[in-house]
């Protein structure tokens, strides 16, 4: 596609983001929803609505068109409900949190000085500091309050950033969601969503070369919500994408063209099938809703001055006999990015062979399998690949299975009469 062809394309994503936001505000507003077979289960209304002001933020600055504008202006009384009011008096430890989309609203040119004040008085509380918060979630609450004030973030978000994942590998074989999770959002909140220039605490390609294993290993599981909140990573460090990472974008993208959305995972609740009209439609939206949120903020990021096209899969060329190799390693699944590779030319094929490397090295890891691991290491190093993270962490991993395999061989030996 040229760039006129990315650009509406894009944008025809973000509207079909939009569209649900629509929906979601109607159906999810002013209760949230109350659910236990959904994947986030009971929520109240104060999560659609902050995700909704997060989705509308990025969409009204890197895509604003009449649409972002009457959402805005339906989200406001939602934003500013006596509820949401109420809840900011009353939970001042979280009060920023709470005002996530009143702060972005007045952000956007929509105030409200009451609110303000409401807002104010909670943050001056003696009890604001009750609930202590991981690193990320700190990040979060510097960037409401930089908001907030319309103040630049200054040295406390380098300082920060320094306990995230921005200055902190994180285990990428047998790490949790929330590790992964936490990855994702750092970039978010120390850029503004890719708006602030920040002085990373270690070397932008550092962190890319991991945020590129946590999109493989996203990928893998079929957790897509995931998936492209690890692509964002991306355009909010203005980076250019990677032959993997616009793979991963060509994965979601196709996904979402052939369900009509992009799903969070591979199969949905069971629950939606029993129910009816407008039950039917909430329990729908409260499984669905997040993770195109994220798709188009994805797309709205996409947008932003400089980047490519993140569906060109453009990189060195590896041999092909390598990517076979490494393509047979990998046991079939059925996840939707196997169809996709299959699909691509040879040229994008051989473009992907680090991507089917980690994919390799993490399945490999999943199973246990340590002599294959070994390998795949050696594979990486006689192609030049070795020099990433995963194979980084692949290499100790295996170095303290082996001493821990040797000692039970000098206990054994030991214990023998």
């Amino acid at each position: 596609m040229n760039a006129a062809d990315v650009g509406q394309d894009l944008r025809r994503r973000l509207h079909l983001a939009l569209h649900i936001a629509g929906r979601t505000l109607q159906f999810l507003g002013k209760d949230g929803f109350d659910g236990a077979e959904v994947p986030d289960g009971n929520f109240a209304a104060e999560k659609p609505l902050a995700e909704t002001a997060m989705l509308l933020y990025v969409a009204a600055r890197h895509a604003p068109d009449a649409v972002t504008t009457a959402l805005l202006r339906d989200l406001v009384p939602y934003a500013r409900s006596q509820q949401m009011r109420w809840d900011v008096v009353r939970y001042p430890s979280v009060c920023l949190q709470l005002a996530t989309p009143h702060i972005l609203l007045s952000a956007l040119g929509h105030p409200d000085p009451d609110f303000d004040d409401l807002l104010a008085r909670s943050w001056s509380a003696s009890a604001r500091a009750g609930h202590e918060v991981v690193p990320y979630r700190e990040l979060e609450v510097l960037w409401l309050h930089a908001l907030w004030r319309s103040e630049e973030p200054g040295p406390a978000c380098e300082e920060i950033a320094r306990k995230t994942a921005l200055g902190n590998p994180i285990d990428l074989l047998s790490g949790t969601r929330d590790d992964a999770y936490a990855h994702t959002h750092a970039p978010i909140y120390a850029t503004n969503f890719g708006d602030w220039q920040v002085s990373l605490p270690r070397p932008c390609d550092e962190f890319l070369d991991e945020t590129g294993s946590v999109l493989a290993r996203a990928l893998v599981v079929e957790d897509y919500d995931l998936a492209a909140e690890a692509l964002m990573a991306w355009p909010l460090l203005s980076s250019s994408w990677s032959p993997g990472a616009a793979f991963g974008f060509r994965v979601v993208a196709s996904l979402e063209d052939k369900v009509g959305f992009l799903p969070a995972g591979r199969s949905g609740p069971g629950q939606i099938q029993r129910l009816k009209g407008h039950d039917k439609t909430r329990c729908a939206l409260a499984s669905a809703y997040h993770t195109a949120y994220v798709m188009g903020m994805l797309c709205a990021v996409s947008l932003k001055d400089g980047m490519a096209s993140p569906f060109d899969i453009a990189g060195a060329a590896y041999p092909m006999d390598l990517v076979e190799m490494l393509h047979v390693a990998i046991p079939r699944t059925g996840a939707h990015w196997e169809d996709v590779f299959q699909s691509l030319d040879a040229h994008e094929q051989m473009a992907l062979a680090p991507f089917l490397l980690d994919v390799a090295l993490i399945r490999s890891s999943r199973s246990g399998d340590a002599a294959q691991m070994v390998q795949l290491l050696q594979t990486a190093m006689k192609h030049g690949m070795a020099n990433t993270a995963l194979c980084s962490q692949s290499a100790e991993y295996l170095s303290r299975l082996g001493a821990m395999v040797d000692r039970r061989h000098v206990v054994s030996r030991l214990s023998r009469p």
